[in-house]
């Protein structure tokens, strides 16, 4: 099973990046979860639920850059967790500034859907959690 989950958020991903916002939201649990708090942005939830909210959410982050890029550089299989790494470049609105960095995040999945999505500053961090037996309580990730 967790050869689909890789497939499952390996190919969300690539919805999202082609613009097919419709399929990506598919791959993605009415009531997913979500913490960015390694990575807190001004004026944006650091935790939240749901999926309108999740996808709301990402829009906004999203319109912060100008010509934004996203590439997945690895792929982790472990379980119920994918760990991706992302390398995100962008350049600030109304700004010179450059963003450009790798971009740890894990991605829960169960019954088909991606439940829990979580930002992590190292990989070394999404793996440690990922991997560990007490990750999470199971009532933190929505069941489809």
């Amino acid at each position: 099973m967790s050869r689909e989950n890789v497939e499952l958020v390996r190919r969300g991903f690539e919805h999202w990046r082609a613009g097919r916002t419709g399929e990506w939201v598919a791959t993605i649990d009415p009531d997913i979860a979500w913490d960015i708090s390694a990575h807190p942005l001004p004026d944006f939830p650091d935790r939240g639920s749901g999926r309108d909210a999740f996808v709301r959410h990402m829009a906004d982050y999203f319109a912060g850059w100008t010509d934004y890029e996203a590439t997945v550089q690895e792929s982790i299989d472990v379980g119920d967790e994918v760990v991706l790494i992302l390398h995100e470049r962008a350049r600030m609105r109304a700004s010179d500034s450059i963003l450009d960095r790798d971009l740890p995040v894990v991605w829960t999945v169960r019954n088909g859907r991606n439940v829990r999505f979580r930002v992590f500053k190292t990989r070394a961090e999404a793996l440690e959690v990922a991997r560990s037996p007490e990750r999470a309580p199971e009532a933190d990730a929505p069941r489809a």
